[in-house]
């Protein structure tokens, strides 16, 4: 299988984005993480909260209320914004920089001896994350922070998908040199042109790039990728076009990222594991005081339908999840503590 080229520092150099912000300064830290003590880069992220304005200083103002805000409002306002900003960015960058990590660990088979494959050393570290989309992480990892390093801002997963992704019969995959300079030129022409560079436009820019010819002298690329990057983002989007890149990507026909030469995909083990993370995120939201204040809020029907409904599919969940077979003919946890009790 082909892999991307390494990138060219030198290479449309006039094209890098501007820096220097205080969200950008944010966003350099992470990436510098292992150049310096994880817990200070930890630190410095969670110190984002330290700029936001005093709970204490804001004046709670009534839902309804639109009176223009006050100088000191628009002040907290564009100070929180700021910190907001530079959360997200960080977030963002934060998880290239796992996969970059997990691409290590793949190479030198750090977890010999502890785990039998890199997805299960994965679901070790970071259990929150589906193996598939680490993996993701991994195969666009070096794309998204050459990409990150240039504007200060790091891509998301759908863009860096589309632009990493083995693609055609021929297996063809994008030097990560031009990858990274389409990525940075659709970026300028969107902010020019008042669009968004979605999964759906950089998979356009794509086909428009493979199917050109690029001039070698770099001024005359960088005009060239302009007018096919304005194409691109003139085109139609369909509503298939996210950043996410989720219906475009399971929809193309094409292979999934790999960070091994033959992944074995397990669609059925990802949607297991995507209704775990659903499920943990409502049973967060459902507590004991969430019932009383319910019940408060004096609409009987509807708590009645509510409770009903709940109760139905909790214990459909649990039929299901009892009478789940074990992997290899092992049983699950709780069908061996069945087996057991009917032992004794």
């Amino acid at each position: 299988m082909a892999r991307n080229q390494d990138v060219d520092d030198d290479e449309f150099a006039g094209l890098s984005g501007d820096t220097g912000s205080d969200v950008d300064t944010q966003t350099g830290k992470l990436l510098d993480a292992p150049r310096q003590d994880p817990k200070v880069v930890f630190d410095s992220v969670v110190a984002l909260a330290d700029s936001l304005p005093s709970i204490d200083d804001i004046t709670e103002v009534e839902e309804g209320d639109l009176s223009e805000l006050t100088d000191t409002e628009r002040q907290q306002k564009e100070d929180t914004e700021t910190v907001i900003l530079a959360a997200s960015k960080v977030g963002k960058a934060a998880i290239w920089v796992m996969g970059q990590g997990f691409a290590a660990a793949k190479k030198g088979q750090w977890f010999r001896g502890t785990h039998l494959t890199i997805e299960q050393y994965m679901a070790y570290l970071v259990p929150d994350v589906v193996p598939r989309q680490a993996r993701r992480w991994v195969t666009g990892s070096s794309l998204a922070l050459a990409i990150t390093s240039r504007t200060g801002t790091a891509p998301v997963e759908g863009q860096i998908r589309e632009l990493v992704r083995v693609k055609g019969t021929e297996k063809k995959t994008l030097p990560q040199d031009i990858a990274a300079d389409m990525y940075v030129v659709a970026t300028e022409v969107a902010g020019t042109t008042g669009t968004k560079v979605t999964a759906k436009v950089l998979s356009d820019f794509r086909t428009k790039v493979e199917a050109a010819s690029l001039p070698e002298e770099r001024e005359q690329r960088k005009t060239t990728l302009q007018e096919l990057a304005l194409d691109a983002l003139a085109g139609p989007i369909g509503p298939e076009s996210t950043d996410d890149g989720g219906a475009d990507a399971r929809n193309s026909g094409e292979p999934e990222d790999a960070i091994i030469d033959a992944e074995i995909v397990t669609p059925q083990l990802d949607a297991l594991d995507e209704a775990l993370q659903v499920l943990k995120a409502v049973r967060k939201t459902i507590k004991a005081p969430t019932f009383k204040n319910a019940v408060a809020e004096q609409d009987p029907a509807r708590y009645s339908t509510l409770i009903r409904e709940l109760r139905t599919i909790t214990r459909e969940l649990h039929g299901v999840a009892d009478r789940a077979p074990g992997p290899m003919n092992v049983p699950v946890p709780a069908q061996a503590e069945q087996q057991e009790s009917a032992v004794a």
